[in-house]
């Protein structure tokens, strides 16, 4: 073998090292999981459950809390995960799909997300620095998310009148005529149209009213808007929960419109309170069923290191949501991340 051959060789099988390498980094982000109860997700700490679903596939696309995080920061995340599955039995972790190193123009603070697919592409959404809305598109709801303006979608710099003090907490809905929404913000909500390429506003940024919460403050609960609105569609009524508050206290609460721009009349609660220090959600239909996501601090005791649960939910004869009654998992002491 001559000096040429040999250096060729070992080439080779540096580069085939390499890339044995990146496969395996590729394949750690994968993990399958299996419904032991709650809560879902086990492995990481995780937030913020937006759960959709696309063709036979329920994908929950959620914040991330890190394991490492700082206790005394203000939610310091920085990426976002997404989980799917076809029978809620069995799911798959298919990694951090899209983080702050893929947006030039922010720097902090990956909160919660929402997807939404139209024309055959996936369209994310998601706040940062608790001033900022993006867009990210790919052809896959899993990964390959870029962002295409290169900009916020909504900003609060110089803006703030017009989106609220903290328009985070972005949220879909496409409507049967085909208009899509997008519905945020943090103790001032609100609510604006989309074009159909799904990446440019439509018209104003709109304040959301919702009535009969007019004697509620943010220490006292009730109907009261917090953050974290989710918007879904059953037969004739708009469903717009949301999260009250922080207090220990707070929970989910939703009022009903037969406009998706309302006015939204407060009912009652979604659920019982868990206790997580903060409240954030989505229910959707999936195989005939409807279940509500959320989280809970029950595996850390941390409001900053939370953890997603999902439970089937009803509805009335008068199309209301029969509250669900909240009941902490007896956990084995040693279940922890």
């Amino acid at each position: 073998m001559n000096s040429h051959s040999s250096v060729k060789n070992i080439i080779w099988a540096m580069v085939m090292v390499m890339l044995a390498l990146l496969t395996a980094c590729s394949e750690s982000q994968f993990v399958e999981f299996k419904n032991e109860g709650n809560p879902l997700i086990r492995h990481i700490f995780t937030a913020d459950p937006s759960a959709r679903v696309f063709d036979d596939t329920l994908y929950l696309y959620t914040s991330h809390d890190r394991s490492d995080t700082d206790h005394q920061a203000h939610f310091d995340m920085t990426d976002w995960h997404v989980f799917s599955t076809k029978d809620l039995n069995t799911w798959t972790d298919h990694g951090a799909f899209f983080n702050l190193d893929d947006i030039s123009w922010a720097t902090k603070q990956a909160w919660a997300p929402d997807a939404i697919k139209r024309n055959g592409k996936y369209y994310f959404y998601y706040p940062v620095e608790q001033a900022k809305i993006g867009v990210a598109v790919s052809n896959s709801p899993t990964s390959g998310f870029i962002d295409p303006l290169g900009k916020p979608l909504v900003d609060k710099t110089g803006n703030e009148q017009v989106v609220g003090q903290e328009p985070i907490d972005p949220a879909m809905l496409i409507d049967d005529d085909g208009q899509a929404y997008m519905y945020f913000g943090c103790r001032s909500p609100r609510v604006v149209k989309l074009k159909d390429n799904m990446i440019e506003l439509d018209g104003d940024i709109e304040p959301v009213q919702i009535n009969g919460i007019e004697q509620y403050t943010e220490k006292t609960g009730g109907g009261w808007y917090g953050e974290g609105p989710w918007v879904f569609k059953r037969g004739k009524y708009y469903y717009y929960m949301y999260s009250n508050g922080w207090e220990k206290n707070t929970t989910l609460v939703y009022a009903m419109a037969t406009n998706p721009l309302g006015p939204f009349d407060y009912v009652g609660e979604v659920m019982t309170p868990v206790g997580a220090g903060t409240s954030h959600g989505s229910i959707t239909e999936f195989n005939d069923k409807w279940y509500v996501f959320y989280h809970s601090r029950v595996l850390s005791h941390s409001a900053k290191q939370r953890s997603v649960h999902f439970d089937e939910i009803g509805f009335d004869d008068e199309g209301k949501i029969i509250p669900l009654v909240y009941q902490a998992p007896n956990l084995n002491p040693e279940t922890k991340l």
